[in-house]
């Protein structure tokens, strides 16, 4: 039985005027989240649990709005939320290796810190005031006073018991003091006098002198003890004016944040450390600043004192969403700096800088799936945090062994965050499928869909959506006529004239460039027209690569015929796919066979590697069918191969299976095949015709081409049945149709596609293997048993054919 063409009606959906409003003008926002009821009920399911492992992977492709649905949702749950505790970093005054992690509510680490800085201030002008004040000048000098007085009086005494025996304690340079005999008036002895002396004189003069140097010796010993009990004394005077200084000012801090015990805590060791280090503030302008201090932004305060704030948070606006665009190992993690300073190299607490975990810790953190996976150590780094609840620092140098050295280890600091990745589901697959952890680590898919149903409701959903796009942009009102041809669009984009594609960047695309032509033409809406003038805009800035290939058309150079019958050669339909465009063009497939050989089909394609696997696996089918319709009891004796003329790129798909089954039969046959009609289509063994992709691209590029070489309203081409609700053509075709220009076929079974192609029909069989000889399976069968008489020796009778072969004769 011959397919009848398709009606018009058959070939596009018109959306229904009455069914959408007058303009977008009055259109509510939209609040919803258009056919992506399953992602959303993922992502609030999610959110709602309070249990480990309960991230999200949104898996959808680019431009559905994932980012924005999501960031969406959070926002509204997060503003519900408690805010997050701000974090800051202090000095460990016990051990400087170990900065300490402090926690407080949010909104109370900046003014900790300023805080901080200005008690520093205080304290020094304080402490410098005190220790310059005249009570505690005097009560050093007493000190000292005493000091002096008690060293004075114990070297008089000794002094004076050295005189008793004819010595004289005198200065010495640069050994201190000591003992040298004297005369009887009182002089110091010269080298000569002592000489002189008799030597039982001189004998008693060295052992008094021996005798005294050593009560000098255990002097100068007690002197230096009682320096020492002098200097802590001075340092408890220090330590008690520090102290009596610095005390209310730091207990009001205290106060402050009585209710948080590590603060205070911290408040205590600030205090005693700058009791013990009073110098840092009384020598001040003499010591030299730190290599750290020097480059941060107050480098008055010593580096020790400081506070750094990592984390800080509004209190009133809920738990924080953070999307970290560049999702590297220490954008993520955090880090710490380090400074070089006069040759040195140094680093500190004050150097800690926080990451996304940080800024998003106790609220949630959106990343890009490929960013993370791309960034070296990035994913490991994020798995080991979402592990072990915590954030730790550490540097990959050290992880990779690079370095020697020393860096900080500062507290860990608890992590509870929400973590969304976004990904296409090529991404998630291969994830999935290398690493074992992902399910355990993201137990939540929220699958975005790429259509939804095109029904009455959803075209009135859809309407509002494109209000809502209008408003959030700013754009003039879409009339009624423009609603009517997005909605067109979308179904077009869809690839099903009974689904709408969600594709929200395309539509945003769209919408503003209809506006712009609106616009341009001084319109107060945008009307059918505009949107037109953006969709042709596109192609037409898009389609450099389809206009080539066209022109090779026109001047001959890629051989189409458009007209007429030839003998093993057909009219495939293709679809080529470059960058962000997409076209149809046909393409010549040819077929040839000759006698010997076993029924086997070579795909020439895949024998020089262009075929793909599922090209050949199409070309295997069709093998197959002949063999399982024709040599159930005996073998075929021919041998065949096929190709795709002109064809110097890859060719992948299953589509053409259709087409070169009717250019093999063409060639067994010797039936011409009319070169005025294109077709697509896959089949299986059973000679069942099945559904492709592309079917309008496809359409639309052998219409272009029929245009090209000229129209004679017997063109036309041949698709699935099942393609009929892909349908929707561009206007021109559509309109070709309707005035008998242009004819689309659709067919279930390969023989209604072949029977429309040669031009004959099938032939419905007599008895087995008896078929009507004006019949293709009738030729079919006549020369397939031509060739088993001849492979058996036998004279072969005299074939009828030679006048279905004149009257096949190739008009082209």
């Amino acid at each position: 039985m011959t397919p009848q063409a398709l009606s018009v009606e058959q070939l596009y959906k018109t959306a229904i005027a009455d069914n959408l409003p007058a303009s977008t003008r009055r259109l509510k926002p939209f609040n919803d989240f258009l056919g992506q009821e399953r992602a959303k009920e993922a992502v609030l399911m999610a959110l709602a649990m309070p249990h480990d492992g309960y991230n999200i992977f949104a898996v959808g492709e680019n431009g559905l709005g994932k980012r924005t649905m999501i960031k969406r949702l959070l926002a509204e749950t997060a503003q519900q939320e408690e805010p997050a505790s701000d974090w800051c970093y202090v000095n460990n005054f016990a051990d400087p290796r170990k900065p300490i992690a402090l926690e407080m509510p949010a909104g109370k680490a900046i003014p900790f810190q300023k805080a901080m800085t200005k008690l520093w201030r205080s304290l020094s002008n304080a402490v410098q005031a005190a220790f310059q004040h005249e009570s505690y000048i005097n009560r050093v000098e007493g000190l000292k006073g005493e000091l002096t007085n008690a060293q004075q009086q114990a070297l008089q005494e000794l002094a004076l018991e050295g005189e008793k025996r004819q010595l004289k304690l005198v200065l010495r340079t640069p050994g201190g003091h000591g003992f040298s005999p004297i005369s009887a008036n009182g002089e110091v002895m010269s080298l000569e006098a002592f000489n002189a002396l008799t030597p039982e004189e001189q004998q008693e003069r060295k052992l008094a002198m021996q005798d005294m140097e050593q009560r000098l010796q255990k002097l100068a010993d007690r002197l230096g003890r009682m320096e020492d009990q002098n200097r802590d004394q001075v340092q408890k005077l220090n330590d008690e004016v520090t102290l009596a200084t610095i005390e209310p000012y730091i207990k009001k801090i205290k106060e402050q944040y009585d209710h948080l015990k590590e603060i205070v805590d911290y408040l205590s060791a600030y205090q005693q450390d700058i009791v013990e280090n009073v110098d840092l503030i009384i020598n001040s302008q003499d010591l030299e600043s730190d290599a750290v201090a020097s480059v941060s932004i107050d480098n008055a305060i010593p580096s020790r004192y400081q506070v750094n704030v990592i984390v800080s948070h509004h209190p009133k606006k809920g738990a924080p969403v953070i999307f970290e665009d560049l999702p590297t190992h220490y954008n993520l993690m955090g880090h710490v700096e380090q400074v070089t300073y006069m040759g040195t190299v140094a680093t500190d607490f004050t150097l800690i800088r926080a990451g996304a975990l940080h800024r998003a810790n106790g609220g949630y953190l959106l990343l890009e799936a490929e960013q993370v996976l791309e960034q070296p150590y990035a994913w490991q780094g994020l798995k080991r945090a979402l592990r072990s609840r915590a954030l730790k620092l550490s540097s990959l140098e050290q992880m990779l062994t690079l370095t020697g050295t020393i860096s900080l280890e500062p507290d860990p600091i608890p992590l509870d965050v929400k973590i969304v990745l976004l990904g296409d589901r090529e991404t998630f697959y291969l994830l999935q499928q290398y690493d074992p952890e992902l399910e355990q680590l993201f137990k939540i898919r929220a699958d975005f869909a790429n259509t939804m149903n095109r029904s009455l409701e959803n075209e009135q959903k859809y309407a509002y959506f494109l209000a809502d796009c209008v408003a959030k942009e700013k754009l003039m009102p879409f009339d009624r006529s423009a609603l009517m041809a997005l909605i067109e669009e979308s179904a077009r984009n869809a690839e099903d004239k009974e689904k709408l594609s969600l594709h929200a960047a395309s539509v945003g695309d769209l919408l503003r460039e209809a506006n712009y032509w609106a616009e341009s033409q001084q319109q107060k809406h945008v009307r059918v027209e505009h949107v037109r003038l953006a969709i042709a805009s596109q192609e037409r800035r898009r389609g450099q690569l389809r206009e080539l290939y066209l022109e090779d058309i026109a001047h001959g150079t890629q051989l189409i015929l458009c007209t007429g019958k030839v003998i093993g050669q057909i009219n495939g339909l293709t679809v080529i796919h470059y960058a962000d465009s997409e076209f149809g063009l046909p393409s010549r497939i040819t077929a040839t066979v000759h006698h010997q050989g076993g029924g086997d089909v070579l795909d020439i394609e895949r024998t020089v590697d262009l075929g793909g696997s599922l090209h050949a696996k199409g070309v295997l089918i069709l093998s197959s069918y002949l063999k399982a319709k024709f040599g159930r009891d005996k073998p075929l004796h021919f041998s065949a191969s096929i190709a795709m003329e002109q064809n110097y790129g890859g060719v992948e798909g299953d589509s053409a299976t259709l087409a070169e089954l009717a250019a093999l039969v063409s060639a067994i046959t010797e039936i011409p095949i009319r070169q005025d009609l294109g077709i697509t289509g896959s089949m299986n063994q059973m000679g069942e015709v099945q559904p492709i992709g592309g079917v309008n691209a496809k359409i639309e590029g052998f219409f272009a081409a029929c245009q090209l070489k000229g129209m004679t309203g017997q063109q036309g081409v041949i698709i699935p049945a099942q393609n009929i609700r892909h349908l929707m053509l561009r206007p021109e075709i559509v309109q070709a149709v309707e005035q008998g220009q242009f004819h689309i076929y659709a067919v279930s079974h390969a023989d209604e596609a072949l029977a429309l192609l040669l031009d004959m029909p099938m032939g419905e069989a007599v008895k087995k293997d008896k078929y009507p000889k004006d019949s293709i399976n009738g030729c079919l069968l006549a020369q397939l048993k031509h060739w088993q008489q001849i492979e058996k020796g036998d004279k072969p009778k005299k074939k009828k054919m030679k006048k279905i072969k004149k009257e096949s004769v190739p008009t082209a």
